[in-house]
Parts: C-alpha cells; structure tokens; sequence
C-alpha cells in the first residue's frame, strides 16, 4: 500500500516508487495499491495513471476513507511521515516504510528518525530519496526473514486518566 495522507506534497513519493516498480522484472510480482488522497490535484493523478497505468499489478484509488482496513491487509505500506498516518501505522501495527518531507518544517523528517532510531519503521531520508533505494527498502521489507516490531505502546491516555484519579484520592484524604 502506498498512500500520500492527504495527497498535497506526496507526488515525488508516488513517482519515485512507481519508477521503482516499473524497473523491476516483470516476473517479480509485487501488487500495489496507490492512494492518492483527496488534496492531490486531478491533474497529477492522471498524470500518473497515463505514465504508470500499464503496470497491470497496481491499483491506483483517488481516495479512501477506510485506509486502516488498507493498513491490515498490507503486507507494507509506503507512507509519509504526518502525525495522523503514523498514529495509525503504529495503532494497526503495520509493517512500515516511511518516506517524510521535510519542507517546509522538519516535523515529518524528526518524526521519522525517531521511529527509525527505535526500530519501528525503516524509513527513506527526503534527500536520498530515488527509485532504486527505495524499491530496494521494499523489497527488503517484504522478505519473511524481516522482524516486524513489537507493537508501540499508545495507552498514554488510560495512564494519564488512572494517574489523575489517583491524586484526586489522594488529595481527599
């Protein structure tokens, strides 16, 4: 599953995985679903469906409002680095590769080396960014040998709610 988020700024993304795939044998069987999100223009996305649409193993969607159902059956998803994607990602425990912007704020490309440092995703520099790599980091990723990471701890609001009861106890008494 490749998906942008939102779609606004993932076109060098799609582009590159898809110019990653096309170079590929045909004989390596690799299906590909590409959400382009609702904010990608029109115009992009039949630009790369004219470019792209002979690969018979990808499926190309202008939008999908389900995408966690997406994250579950995907073997891996190629992504962006937004906080509401990760969040998902790291709630359906996916098998992930992250490729952030990192113009114009750093906040994806921060976010991503992080979770990269701890292991729970791999994840594509921006300025290393090209088919072979990342096709490569795909390729890797799908290979059964591959651990996936252990689920991401996100019972930060149950902790800070038993936290609170807690001291409100505590204060009573």
């Amino acid at each position: 599953l490749v998906t942008t988020g939102g779609g606004g700024d993932g076109s060098r993304m799609i582009e590159t995985y898809l110019e990653g795939l096309s170079n590929l044998p045909r004989n390596v069987a690799l299906k590909s679903t590409v959400v382009f999100g609702p904010q990608m223009s029109a115009t992009t996305q039949s630009s790369f469906i004219e470019q792209f649409g002979y690969l018979s193993d990808v499926e190309f969607r202008e939008f999908e409002p389900e995408l966690a159902q997406l994250y579950a059956g995907a073997d891996l998803v190629v992504s962006m680095a937004g906080y509401n994607t990760v969040c998902e990602l790291l709630s359906s425990g996916c098998n992930a590769i992250l490729v952030p912007r990192a113009e114009p704020v750093k906040e994806q490309l921060i976010r991503a080396r992080l979770l990269a440092a701890e292991g729970l995703f791999d994840m594509v520099e921006p300025d290393e960014l090209s088919p072979e790599l990342l096709i490569s980091k795909v390729l890797a990723s799908l290979k059964p040998t591959v651990n996936r990471p252990i689920r991401f701890d996100l019972q930060g609001l149950p902790r800070i709610r038993e936290r609170i009861r807690e001291l409100l106890e505590e204060q009573e008494q």
